[in-house]
C-alpha cells in the first residue's frame, strides 16, 4: 500500500481561534485519531492563512480518518474559523477516496498530483 500526503490551504477567518482550534483538533486527533495518520501538522503563514501538511499510511487511512473526524466537536470548531481553499493529494486516489471528495463537492478545491515515483523517509 503506498502513503498518501494531503497539503491543505484554508482561508482563515479568526487567527486566534485557528489557532485554538488547531490546537484541540490535533490534540484529539493524536489521543483518538485514525492509527492511519502519521503526521498532522498544521501551520499558519499569514493571519489570513493556514496550510496543513498530514501524512496517511494509505488511502484507507485517509478516507478513515475524515469518516471519524468530521462529526467531532474539534472540527466544527476548525470549520468555524476556517475555510478550505485547496487540497493538494499526492498518492493513489482510490474509488473511496474519489467518492468522499465527490460527497464533500470539494470540486476544484483538490488537485491530484499524482502517485510517488521514488523516494524514502528516514525514521
Amino acid at each position: 500500500m503506498a502513503e498518501v500526503v494531503a497539503i491543505n490551504r484554508y482561508a482563515v477567518r479568526d487567527a486566534a481561534g485557528f489557532d485554538r482550534a488547531v490546537a484541540a483538533l490535533v490534540d484529539r486527533v493524536r489521543t483518538a485519531g485514525h492509527p492511519g495518520v502519521q503526521g498532522y501538522h498544521f501551520y499558519r503563514s499569514a493571519p489570513d492563512e493556514g496550510r496543513a501538511i498530514v501524512c496517511y499510511a494509505d488511502a484507507g487511512a485517509w478516507v478513515g480518518h475524515h469518516d471519524l473526524i468530521m462529526g467531532w466537536p474539534e472540527m466544527a470548531a476548525f470549520r468555524a474559523v476556517a475555510d478550505l481553499d485547496e487540497v493538494l493529494l499526492f498518492g493513489p486516489v482510490t474509488a473511496a477516496m474519489q467518492g468522499w471528495l465527490d460527497r464533500m463537492a470539494l470540486g476544484d478545491r483538490v488537485r491530484v498530483m499524482g502517485p510517488v515515483l521514488s523516494g524514502f523517509a528516514r525514521g
